[in-house]
């Protein structure tokens, strides 16, 4: 987390994203294609080396490409005396240029963290819910977004590590006490009715 001031004295709050477990699965998975494409040029004949250090390359290139975002600490999220902005994630870890979602204060109920289902993997989610609720309707691709979690929510949501929570705590209590951050990453337990 960085404070920082924007032209014009406003102070801002920046939140950056942390490594995550995925990326070391993916790094040690590129590693290992590299390794192996390696050991079998070695166990083949001479002209197979140029193609495995062509894939060796390939294949290690990959991650180191995720961790060289991730060493520049992109911004996910800003907070401001005027609201809350979310930056979306874009190839490799990478972030966007414009925020995905940018609501003032006065139109945020709450910052939420929530897991997305994505393939065979829970990806934590930092979402921010509005006051209003949209005049859209509940969109048909609800795939991987939890029963429990709104749609107005999962729209206005991007990836975050799930670390993060108290610094995003920290910088939005830093301007704003209405706003409640709120862990909504297991479903709440229904309450059983005692006769």
């Amino acid at each position: 987390m960085s404070g920082d001031e924007r032209p014009g004295g406003r102070a801002v709050e920046r939140v950056t994203d942390r490594p995550q477990w995925r990326d070391a699965a993916r790094t040690a998975a590129g590693a290992a294609v590299a390794a192996g494409a390696v050991a079998a040029a070695a166990a083949g004949t001479p002209n197979g080396w140029p193609l495995a250090l062509l894939a060796a390359a390939g294949a290690a290139a990959w991650p180191l490409s995720r961790w060289r975002n991730l060493a520049r600490r992109q911004v996910v999220a800003e907070f401001d005396r005027e609201g809350v902005r979310l930056y979306p994630e874009t190839a490799r870890r990478g972030r966007g240029l414009g925020p995905a979602v940018d609501l003032p204060w006065a139109e945020v109920r709450g910052i939420y963290f929530w897991r997305k289902r994505t393939g065979l993997v829970w990806t934590t989610m930092l979402g921010v819910e509005p006051v209003r609720s949209d005049p859209r309707g509940a969109p048909e691709d609800r795939e991987g977004v939890p029963a429990h979690v709104s749609s107005a929510l999962a729209r206005r949501s991007v990836p975050f590590s799930a670390s993060g929570r108290a610094r995003v705590e920290a910088a939005a209590r830093r301007f704003t006490m209405r706003a409640r951050v709120v862990d909504a990453r297991r479903a709440p337990r229904a309450r059983r009715t005692v006769y």
